[in-house]
């Protein structure tokens, strides 16, 4: 007999001795101080009842599963929307293939459901595990090589290192790029502290403001050399092309201490910006020549597709009429299965109406995709992922569900 339940005492120092068990490539040298200053965290973290908790699978009153339990709030079609989000999912490697993670899943779906989310979100260990569970793809992140003499020179004026006294127009910088970009999380205050620690942060600063800035770390590219290094940009936020120009007019000085620039980006055109495009890796297909590597990450789900179109009820579907009936299929989350009759007039939601030109039958992660803007219909359609009692539709269904900017969501958790 399972109880999932949130973690308290010494349960902490189980999780923290399991997740090094499931995950020992993250947690290499990982010494028994930082254990136990993880452990505290945690504790800290669970007593507050914040927006992170921690929940974990007992049987026999033996913890046997846990995970780390995220509240958010997203920007989803420029409606900042409550979410949730779990992280660190980990299992005694004794108890595989006991469904001890899917038990915790229910838990982590019902405890969203019961905290006001419609909708939740992951990085998965495995894409086809989290699939079955309702989980549709997100956009594909990206990862650049590029020359820094590859991109363009310019002025680096406002250009500077950030140091903890700007935390304040950092926060205020990020979460205005949130409230702009569809799919983006809006960060606390304390985000910034850790974002010190593990980068080193250089931002664009103009009439008293920051209106840009990138978290970058040096990559020892070998053991032996020890001027051979990679500058790695994980974080690249800016509000304007002036912005972004002087931030990259930075990077590219750096020619003489760094053999490449890495992006990680879900930017699919940023080969546009350099001279050469390729990324120095010696592959070419097809007689094209690789100029990045993308990676399937992000995942996406609907929790209660009635309160997320409430949510949505401001959003404008590309001024398309249509009466749409989804029957939408949702096995891992019974509550959430079943028929909805939405109607878009000039694009706009409104709910409550029975009559339909069109019926949709989908499964939940496809739909969430769908949602999200990831893929337009017709292809979702093509590629045999949803059904329409009428094909005559497809087209405008398309046009309904199309975006001009897919969603970019960076959140680490």
């Amino acid at each position: 007999m399972s109880v999932v339940k949130l973690l308290e005492g010494e349960d902490f120092e189980e999780y923290a001795k399991m997740s090094l068990e499931a995950y020992p490539s993250m947690f290499t040298g990982f010494n028994a101080e930082q254990s136990a200053a993880w452990v505290k965290r945690m504790k800290a973290q669970q007593d507050e009842m914040g927006v992170v908790q921690y929940a974990g699978c007992f049987r026999d009153e033996k913890l046997v599963g846990a995970m780390r339990m995220h509240r958010f709030e997203m920007n989803i079609h420029g409606k900042i929307i409550k979410v949730v989000g779990v992280g660190n999912v980990a299992v005694d490697l004794t108890r595989k293939k006991e469904h001890v993670a899917k038990e915790m899943m229910e838990y982590y779906h019902r405890w969203g459901l019961d905290n006001g989310a419609s909708f939740a979100i992951l990085w998965p260990f495995r894409p086809d595990f989290y699939v079955k569970m309702g989980y549709g793809y997100g956009r594909k992140m990206n990862k650049y090589m590029v020359r820094p003499d590859d991109l363009p020179r310019g002025s680096k004026e406002g250009v500077r290192f950030m140091n903890s006294d700007d935390i304040d127009a950092l926060h205020a910088c990020f979460n205005e790029y949130v409230r702009d970009t569809h799919g983006m999380v809006l960060k606390p205050k304390s985000f910034y502290a850790r974002l010190f620690r593990r980068y080193k942060v250089v931002g664009y600063e103009k009439d008293g403001a920051v209106r840009g800035f990138i978290a970058f770390k040096f990559r020892k590219l070998h053991e032996n050399h020890f001027l051979l290094q990679n500058i790695l940009v994980e974080y690249l936020v800016y509000h304007d092309r002036q912005g972004f120009m002087r931030l990259l007019s930075f990077l590219q000085t750096q020619l003489d201490q760094v053999e490449r620039i890495e992006f990680t980006t879900m930017d699919d055109d940023l080969h546009f910006i350099p001279h050469d495009p390729r990324n120095g890796e010696p592959h070419i297909f097809f007689t094209s020549q690789e100029s990045n590597v993308q990676g399937v990450g992000m995942m996406y789900r609907v929790l209660n597709m009635e309160l997320l179109f409430k949510k949505l009820a401001s959003h404008n579907f590309n001024g398309v009429d249509i009466k749409v009936r989804f029957n939408v299929a949702d096995s891992f989350l019974t509550e959430n299965e079943g028929s909805i009759v939405v109607h878009f007039i000039n694009g706009k939601v409104m709910l409550g109406q029975m009559e339909f030109d069109v019926e949709i039958d989908i499964n939940v992660e496809w739909f969430s995709s769908l949602v999200m803007g990831v893929i337009d219909f017709e292809k979702l359609w093509m590629y045999g992922h949803a059904e329409v009692s009428d094909e005559f539709y497809v087209e405008k269904l398309d046009r309904l569900f199309h975006v001009a900017k897919k969603p970019e969501t960076i959140e680490e958790f």
